[in-house]
This record gives structure tokens, C-alpha cells and sequence, in this order.
């Protein structure tokens, strides 16, 4: 690996109160995942559920689907029984809360994100992107040292204990960063393969049904002026700022447009979820710059 690159994705140079409060968030969001199922998870999973394991089994075996489904394993598919579906969510909750409290060990966070890809597999054909943006954020947070994500700064660190557990950090800091910027531009080329993100009426488009806004715009967006705007500024910030993020000039006004383009497109979408982890992800380049003045 050349200088360069192994400075790209190890070299630790900075705070680790980003990851600190990333970590944070996703244990909330986990939560809210979590909790998200309680009240209808017998409806979908359970022995009678709308996709009960035989149920599901079924319609792949008729699909021809089993092969390119077995690596969406999960032992939720091993029982419908109503009450170990629930304690399934109780424990995840309880890894939430344990995960940004534990410094000795990453066990915790490595069962968080199990607890999550597991549940997400058991979602065929209900789970939305709110499951990818968590399960690859608590992936990478996995790999980082929870030591060091307990400390206020590595800077300045000389010991060889604390410079071989921070490179971990990093890393995982690193993968953050470019799986982020790399989904948000790549939502934005996929945006432009639709006339409606050329023709001002994306931002209509994107709009959720009236049953599942939780705020009602309407009436603002309907103004031809005002969702024209909003179209190009969306597919802008979404192609523009994953590239300005990683410059020094432009990182703070890259880093607060993204967060602006997670807000609009949560009030247009409703997909609260989804875009609040996403916001939170954006967190991890906070302190961390890819060209430093150093």
C-alpha cells in the first residue's frame, strides 16, 4: 500500500468527538428502529403473519428466488412465536443503550449490528433504505476502538498501545466518510436518469402521500417557482457537495448543505428515519478533512 493511501484510510490525526457523537446517534436511531416494530411485529412475523416464515418460503420457492435469498439469513426465521419475537426487540434495545457506554470491548456494538442486519433480513420485502444507512453505519463503527471513542482527543498520543488501537478508528472514520458522500452522489446521478429532476417537478414528485406527512407543504410546493428551485437545489447539493466535503475551502458550507438536502428531502419524503441517519452519518466529517493544511 503506497504512503499515500495508507495516510488516507489509517493516519489519525484528529478528534474523535465525531465519532463520539455518531456512535450516539445510531444507538438512538437503533432504538427507534427497534421500537418501530413493537407494535405490529406479530402482524408480519409471527406463525400466522402476513410473512411468516412458511409464508415466505412459499412465495421463493415459486419464484425460483431461494438461491439469491439465502444470504439474507436471519434467526428470527426460526421461530413465530410472538413472545421471542418481542424479546428479540427488547434485547436490541438493550445493546442500543449498552453500546456508547462500553469501552473495553466491541462486543456490544458487533451484536447492535447483527441485532439490526438480522431483523432487516427478516424484512423481506417491508424494509426500506433506513436499514442500509444503519447496518453499514454500526458495520464500520464496529471497527473502531471503543477506548478511543471514549477519549477527548488522540492527538498527542505516543504510547504503542494507544497508536495501535487508534489506526482502527480511523479506518473505521474513513469508510464513514466515502460510503456516505459515494450514496449521496450516487442518489443524485440516479436523480438525473428521471426527466422530473430536469423538468422542476422532482421535488412534487418525491412528496409523500398525504396519510404519511408529518409536515403538510402543499400547498408551498405546488407553486411552480418554488418547486422548480427546489428540484435544482436538491439534485445540486446532492452531486456538488459529497466532492466539496472533502476540501478544506469548502468543507463547512459542503457539510451544512448536506444536512440542509437530509431535511427537505425528509419533509418531502417522510422518510424521517432514513435521512436522520443519514444526517448523523454526515457527523464523522466534522473534524476529519481529507487534504489538512498540515
Amino acid at each position: 500500500m503506497t504512503n499515500s493511501a495508507q495516510k488516507f484510510w489509517f493516519a489519525d490525526r484528529h478528534e474523535t468527538s465525531s465519532l463520539r457523537f455518531v456512535r450516539s446517534g445510531l444507538s438512538i436511531v437503533a432504538i427507534w428502529y427497534f421500537v418501530s416494530h413493537w407494535s405490529d411485529i406479530n402482524t408480519w412475523f409471527a406463525t400466522e403473519g402476513i410473512l411468516s416464515s412458511i409464508r415466505i418460503g412459499g412465495f421463493l420457492d415459486a419464484a425460483d428466488l431461494t438461491s439469491d435469498a439465502t444470504w439474507r439469513w436471519s434467526p428470527l426465521y426460526l421461530t413465530g412465536s410472538g413472545v421471542a419475537l418481542r424479546a428479540y426487540l427488547v434485547i436490541g434495545i438493550f445493546l442500543a443503550i449498552a453500546t456508547p457506554f462500553t469501552r473495553s470491548t466491541r462486543v456490544p456494538a458487533i451484536m447492535l449490528w447483527l441485532w439490526c442486519v438480522w431483523l432487516s433480513n427478516r424484512s423481506l420485502m417491508v424494509s426500506g433504505p433506513e436499514e442500509l444507512v444503519l447496518c453499514f453505519g454500526l458495520g464500520y463503527l464496529a471497527i473502531a476502538s471503543p477506548k478511543d471513542l471514549q477519549k477527548r482527543d488522540l492527538v498527542g498520543s505516543e504510547s504503542p498501545r494507544s497508536l495501535a488501537c487508534s489506526w482502527t478508528t480511523a479506518f473505521s472514520r474513513r469508510l464513514l466518510q466515502v460510503h456516505t458522500s459515494l450514496l449521496i452522489g450516487l442518489t443524485g446521478l440516479t436523480m438525473l436518469s428521471a426527466k422530473i429532476w430536469w423538468d422542476g417537478t422532482g421535488s412534487v414528485s418525491v412528496a409523500a402521500p398525504i396519510g404519511r406527512r408529518l409536515i403538510n407543504i402543499t400547498e408551498l410546493i405546488t407553486n411552480p417557482t418554488i418547486h422548480e428551485l427546489l428540484t435544482h437545489a436538491i439534485i445540486i447539493l446532492a452531486l456538488v457537495s459529497p466532492i466539496a466535503i472533502w476540501f478544506n475551502a469548502t468543507r463547512n458550507a459542503a457539510f451544512f448543505g448536506l444536512l440542509i438536502w437530509c431535511l427537505i428531502m425528509a419533509v418531502l419524503s417522510s422518510q424521517w428515519m432514513y435521512l436522520t441517519t443519514l444526517a448523523i452519518l454526515l457527523q464523522s466529517f466534522r473534524t476529519s478533512l481529507l487534504f489538512s493544511k498540515d
